[in-house]
Formats: C-alpha cells, sequence, structure tokens
C-alpha cells in the first residue's frame, strides 16, 4: 500500500533556494519515515521501496592481523586481538594479502574464535 498526499495539511509547498516547488509527501514503504518530494514519480517510487534509504551503517571494528603459509601450502593469517592470537585459514594468496592489509572485521573475527573453541 503506498501513501502519497499533496493536502494543505501537509504545507504542500517547499522552499527551495528561493524557488517555491510543488510539494508532495510520501511515507517510505517500511514505515520509518515521511519524505517531503519533488513530483509524484519519486514520491511513488519512494512510497513503494523502490528509492534507497539512505541510512548510514554503523562502522565496525577491524582486527589487525598477519598473514603466513604453512609448508603445506595453507595460507592463514593470525588476529591480534589483545593478548589472544587467533588463527583463520584462508583460501589463497590475495585473500591473505587483503586481510593483512585491511584487517579482519570483528564479526568474522569473532565467529573464527568461536570456532576454534570447539575444535
Amino acid at each position: 500500500m503506498t501513501t502519497i498526499s499533496n493536502t494543505p495539511f501537509f504545507a504542500g509547498t517547499l522552499f527551495h533556494g528561493g524557488l517555491k516547488v510543488p510539494t508532495f509527501w510520501a511515507v517510505r514503504a517500511d514505515r520509518s519515515a515521511v519524505v517531503a518530494c519533488a513530483n509524484i514519480a519519486s514520491a511513488r517510487a519512494i512510497a513503494e521501496g523502490r528509492a534507497p534509504n539512505k541510512v548510514e551503517k554503523p562502522t565496525s571494528y577491524t582486527y589487525n592481523c598477519k598473514a603466513f603459509v604453512s609448508p603445506s601450502g595453507q595460507y592463514y593469517v593470525n588476529i591480534f586481538a589483545g593478548s589472544q592470537v587467533v588463527r583463520m585459514d584462508v583460501a589463497n594468496a590475495g585473500t591473505a594479502r587483503h586481510y593483512a592489509k585491511h584487517g579482519v572485521d570483528s564479526d568474522l573475527a569473532c565467529s573464527t574464535y568461536l570456532s576454534n573453541l570447539s575444535r
């Protein structure tokens, strides 16, 4: 169900840079916000959920790590989390280099640590 309004109840005009722009009001598909739109097409896109909702994702912490290769040829990284060192096997040298350069996301490091505990 789409909810779009152009009634005077919602103050039907929006002043943008001194110009009077007709305003349509649309309720997002997930009912999270009421958005002012300049035209009916953008109002429909927002109301139907086709327009992106610019919500910033919270940043996550990354752990430093160092890449290694075992004598058998298996690539892995050691994740340094305080006094803990967690070994995480990776697919190839490129993946190991990526983690060594950018770090390992906290969610991935946590799941690796938990899987190492169960061994």
